[in-house]
């Protein structure tokens, strides 16, 4: 329809600007910073791009996947990192493994599974109130994070909405319904 010109042009941006770099991610900002979450937009767009147009992308989308398997997995827990800078690779946080997971349950089901699972082994809080930790080992009463937003007794408000997608996805219905009654 109206916007299809600028979906083919943006798609094949994002693709063309990907395959030029070595580890196939846009940074988020000049610095070089990519967020994983961010990353995962563009994934998922090309994912879709690739279901309407026979197949169009469909290797960078497996090839970016399987790199995120391969090294983007934070060596304790197996959660997919927050970001990564030229330097360094970040670690993790409640917001942006339950937004990872989210957009995976979109292009990759057996991924987004072991991630579910891992995020809830990770990040998951359940007493008094069933929520998601923003950070994991530390526990501040109240701060606001410049990401995630407010931390509210250590648990993440954003990381907690974002996690009832996947519980829909995966059909934990009485996680989805405690999440519910937690936000």
């Amino acid at each position: 329809g109206k916007y299809d010109d600028w979906l083919h042009r943006c798609c094949e941006a994002m693709h063309h600007r990907m395959l030029k770099r070595e580890d196939l991610s846009l940074p988020s900002f000049p610095n070089g910073i990519v967020f994983l979450p961010d990353m995962l937009v563009a994934i998922v767009a090309l994912h879709n791009y690739s279901k309407l147009y026979e197949g169009k992308y469909a290797d960078t989308v497996s090839l970016w996947l399987d790199k995120a398997q391969r090294e983007w997995l934070h060596r304790d827990s197996g959660l997919l990192l927050a970001l990564r800078t030229p330097k360094r690779k970040g670690g993790i946080r409640g917001s942006y493994s339950a937004l990872s997971c989210y957009y995976l349950t979109l292009i990759d089901s057996a991924f987004a599974e072991k991630q579910y699972n891992k995020m809830k082994s990770v990040f998951l809080r359940s007493n008094p109130i069933i929520a998601l930790r923003e950070y994991r080992g530390r526990s501040p009463l109240f701060r606001f994070d410049h990401d995630a937003g407010p931390i509210i007794f250590g648990l993440s408000p954003s990381g907690t909405a974002f996690a009832i997608g996947s519980a829909t996805y995966f059909g934990d219905w009485k996680l989805r319904k405690r999440l519910l009654s937690t936000a």
